[in-house]
């Protein structure tokens, strides 16, 4: 079965492919058929993102908030130029903000039926995964996680205490610009949630 994949961002344009009109992206495309890779563009580069820290991060936001992700789902714009994958997050807590009871949140790329638009450093969803989330507005009753992909972290409970800890998610394809010297990325390992709130929001 055939598959059209869109990497990164960029200018679209829509072409014929055997009947179907599908999304182009003016640099590269790649084309995956049974059994066979063809690459008909230049291999793929990172996202570069401009470095933010989980305090920076927070002043940017408008929203910090944990939760479930209930479900997961993806779909073309009405115009039929982009796919958007839109995660619906039903918030436990939250930490700046008013409160609310469950956040959209909007990015730019996905699969609909056979079309995989990618963007690289993306983030990936899953339902019922637990995730603390730093948030800014999208369109209207919609978020977009702050600092392109940096705003997600992993909620992880420990199964003998029920403590919950707080752990940076992987940006595969992100290269990040401009860390200061010393400075730390997000947590790889796991830290004390109520530590990593209270640090982040300069409570002590």
């Amino acid at each position: 079965m055939d598959h059209l994949i869109y990497k990164s961002c960029g200018s679209f344009r829509l072409v014929n492919v055997r009947g179907e009109w599908f999304m182009k992206k003016a640099v590269r495309i790649l084309w995956i058929s049974v059994g066979v890779l063809l690459v008909l563009s230049a291999a793929g580069q990172a996202t570069k993102i401009i470095y933010q820290s989980p305090k920076e991060l927070a002043t940017q936001s408008s929203q910090i908030v944990r939760g479930t992700v209930a479900s997961v789902k993806s779909y073309w714009n009405a115009e039929g130029t982009k796919i958007f994958t839109e995660a619906l997050v039903a918030v436990d807590e939250t930490y700046k903000g008013a409160a609310i009871g469950e956040a959209r949140v909007l990015q730019l790329g996905g699969i609909v039926g056979h079309v995989n638009m990618r963007v690289e450093g993306a983030l990936t969803w899953r339902p019922d995964e637990e995730v603390l989330l730093f948030l800014e507005p999208n369109v209207p009753g919609t978020f977009s996680v702050s600092g392109f992909s940096q705003g997600k972290f992993d909620i992880a409970r420990d199964p003998k205490t029920g403590k919950v800890f707080v752990k940076g998610v992987e940006l595969d394809g992100v290269e990040l610009v401009g860390m200061p010297s010393g400075a730390a990325p997000p947590p790889r390992g796991r830290v004390p949630l109520d530590q990593f709130i209270n640090e982040t929001l300069g409570r002590r």
